[in-house]
């Protein structure tokens, strides 16, 4: 097959896409007890907040 090819091949082929939308994520400890940060303020957002 060659390589310009490959590149126009549909997801639809590749096995490691699950069409049913079930996906398994290994999450850190610190995530899973729910220890996240604060959500930023966008009224106080800086220029470098952008």
């Amino acid at each position: 097959m060659k390589s310009e090819d490959v590149a126009h091949l549909s997801p639809l082929s590749f096995g490691h896409i699950n069409m049913l939308g079930r996906y398994a994520f290994t999450l850190p400890e610190i995530i899973a007890r729910g220890e996240l940060r604060p959500l930023r303020d966008p009224r106080t957002a800086g220029i470098d907040d952008l």
